[in-house]
């Protein structure tokens, strides 16, 4: 935890941007709730033989429409699509706000990322290349949106949905709820184990993408030494070596995950066979109603997603976890360049553009002169 700590500062920035996703999710969670009750006025109600309860029938009451069959189809139909606007525009305004939010606090590291890479010493840049240096700048710096998605947004999201639909899944059918929250050891089990594995694949795979990085920015700057000295083909090989290793490392890594997801879905899965049995068997004896049982189903559903995204915060963490070491390498390095108290900045430096040239040219000569 005393390494999130050092990158609390980038989200806290964003502070009011994420009470408005907070706010969000939060109505997210109650749309949840209520989107399966169409189906089962449409099922029990409009279509089944089911008494209508009293608050339906004190809601038609209050407008001018019939109590029938039809009228409860239409209203059905009405509901669906009124949740589904309304999930749509939260959804909209998620995506919004989170772009917004999520690409400054990405911007902010990445900019104190850039300026402590100009202030680290040679000796730092002679162990660590160019490519490697924008492998993180470019790539390892979305961490911060990682850690902040799956530590703050996402547990609170999938609290509020396990609460919501657990208390009402609950009050419907306390037995069927256990049911579902029983698998929920067995997916924590899951992601104790495959977490360090993903760990580990990701931060491998990114050192290997680095390394291809940094042979291609070494060799395009040094365009005029690969002519003169035809290394072309040689590059080429190379580069195909570091494509192959770079390849072969995010095969593993997709591997692992699949592999991951797999475990999960069969827990899942599982699960979910042992509920329709049960409640299959409670909707013969007449305890549960059809449309009640597909309105469980969706709960069911939506609880263990809950649930593993809960249990598989540990395991999500791990991807951005090995991008935020290489970012805290850099950040936490004491091989910095120290100025000498009083010291007065330098003078801007003008380039001439036509002896630079000349220069390079004559280097250029020089080693085609030895080559041949």
């Amino acid at each position: 935890m005393q390494r999130y700590r050092k990158l609390i500062r980038y989200p806290l920035s964003q502070w009011r941007t994420l009470v408005v996703i907070l706010g969000l999710t939060a109505v997210t969670s109650a749309i949840t709730a209520l989107q399966p009750w169409p189906l089962k006025i449409l099922v029990d109600y409009a279509l089944g033989d089911t008494a209508v309860p009293v608050f339906i029938r004190t809601f038609f009451e209050q407008i001018p429409f019939s109590l029938s069959p039809a009228g409860l189809v239409i209203t059905a139909a009405t509901a669906s699509l009124g949740l589904f606007a309304i999930n749509s525009a939260i959804d909209l305004g998620l995506t919004w706000t989170w772009a917004a939010a999520g690409q400054r606090m990405v911007y902010d590291l990445t900019a104190d990322l850039f300026h402590r890479l100009q202030r680290l010493s040679l000796q730092f840049h002679n162990k660590h290349s160019v490519g490697d240096a924008l492998s993180r700048l470019t790539g390892d710096t979305y961490c911060v949106y990682g850690l902040t998605s799956d530590l703050l947004v996402s547990p609170l999201q999938n609290a509020l949905t396990l609460a919501t639909v657990g208390v009402v899944a609950w009050n419907m059918d306390p037995s069927l709820t256990l049911i579902t929250l029983a698998v929920t050891p067995i997916m924590a089990g899951s992601s104790l184990f495959f977490a360090p594995r993903l760990k580990k694949r990701t931060r491998l795979n990114r050192e290997a993408q680095s390394r291809l990085m940094s042979f291609v920015h070494q060799t395009l700057t040094a365009i005029p030494v690969v002519q003169a000295f035809s290394t072309e083909d040689h590059n080429q090989r190379q580069f195909q070596h570091l494509a192959t290793d770079a390849v072969s490392r995010s095969q593993r890594t997709v591997l692992l995950n699949s592999s991951y997801n797999l475990v999960n879905g069969f827990i899942t899965t599982l699960a979910t066979a042992v509920v329709l049995f049960a409640a299959g068997q409670r909707v013969l004896s007449g305890a549960l109603s059809v449309g009640s049982l597909l309105v469980f189903l969706a709960y069911l559903r939506s609880m263990q997603g809950a649930i593993k995204g809960i249990l598989g915060i540990y395991g999500s963490l791990k991807s951005p976890e090995a991008s935020m070491d290489r970012v805290l390498e850099v950040m936490a390095s004491e091989d910095a360049v120290q100025e000498i108290p009083g010291a007065k900045p330098l003078a801007p430096i003008r380039s001439d553009k036509g002896r630079h040239g000349g220069f390079e040219n004559s280097v250029v000569s020089k080693l085609r002169s030895h080559c041949y």
